[in-house]
C-alpha cells in the first residue's frame, strides 16, 4: 500500500447516500406559493450553476443568487434550510465505510471530509450517521468548494502530497480537483467501491491499478 497518512473523503454519494425527499416540505412553508413549482424544477440546476460560479457558499450570496432567478428567498430561509436538512435528511451509510474508518483510525491515519455543502447541515448528518467521531477535520462549502485548489489545501494542510488520497464519486470535483492539487485519487464506480478500498488497504494491496 502506498504510504498514505491522510484520507480525504467526499461526503454525498461517497460515504452517505441521502434521501432529500423532505426538503421540499420546508420550502412549501418558506417561499411564496406562486414561486414553488418553478423553484422545485430549477433548484438543483441553480445550485449546480452556483458551484461553477463561486468559490464558496454563503447564505447571503446564495440568497442573492436565487433572487437573480426571480425567487424570494431570504438569508434566514437559507439558514433555516440548512438546519432543517441537518435534522431531517435520512442517510444510508455506504457499505464498508464504518469498517474502513475504524481501520484507518486504528492505524493512526487522519480522516478528512471535503464536501461542497454547508457545514451546518453536514456536521449534523455525520453525527446522526455515527461517523463524526472518526473525523479529524471537515472542510465544507462555506470554507471553499471543490474542485478549487483552496479547498484541497485546507484539507491537506501540512501533510505531504504523496501521503494524501482523495476518495470521491465525481470526476470533476474529486478527481480533477485532486489532480490539480497534486494528490492521488480513488474514484468510485462499480469496481472501485468503499468496500473494495477497505479490503485493498487492509491487505496492503492499494496500488496504481486500484486508483483512477
Amino acid at each position: 500500500m502506498n504510504n498514505y497518512k491522510k484520507f480525504i473523503f467526499d461526503m454525498d454519494y461517497t460515504i452517505l447516500i441521502p434521501d432529500w425527499s423532505k426538503e421540499d416540505e420546508y420550502f412549501k412553508e418558506h417561499i411564496l406559493e406562486n414561486e414553488q413549482e418553478k423553484f422545485f424544477k430549477c433548484k438543483q440546476a441553480i445550485l449546480n450553476k452556483y458551484e461553477q460560479t463561486f468559490q464558496r457558499y454563503s447564505s447571503k450570496t446564495l440568497s442573492d443568487y436565487f433572487k437573480s432567478y426571480g425567487f424570494t428567498i431570504s438569508e434566514d430561509t437559507i439558514n433555516g434550510w440548512m438546519k432543517y436538512n441537518g435534522e431531517t435528511i435520512k442517510d444510508e451509510v455506504v457499505d464498508g465505510v464504518i469498517d474502513l474508518f475504524k481501520y484507518l483510525k486504528e492505524k493512526g491515519n487522519k480522516i478528512v471530509i471535503l464536501t461542497n455543502w454547508f457545514s451546518g447541515t453536514q456536521v449534523s448528518r455525520l453525527k446522526r450517521a455515527g461517523l463524526f467521531e472518526y473525523i479529524d477535520k471537515l472542510v465544507a462549502g462555506d470554507d471553499a468548494m471543490k474542485p478549487g485548489l483552496e479547498s484541497f489545501k485546507l484539507a491537506m494542510e501540512d501533510t505531504p502530497k504523496e501521503e494524501c488520497l482523495m476518495i470521491g464519486d465525481s470526476i470533476r470535483n474529486d478527481k480533477q480537483g485532486a489532480d490539480n492539487a497534486g494528490i492521488d485519487s480513488y474514484i468510485l464506480d462499480k469496481k472501485h467501491t468503499i468496500r473494495n478500498l477497505y479490503k485493498q488497504i487492509k491487505n496492503e494491496g492499494l496500488n496504481n491499478d486500484s486508483k483512477k
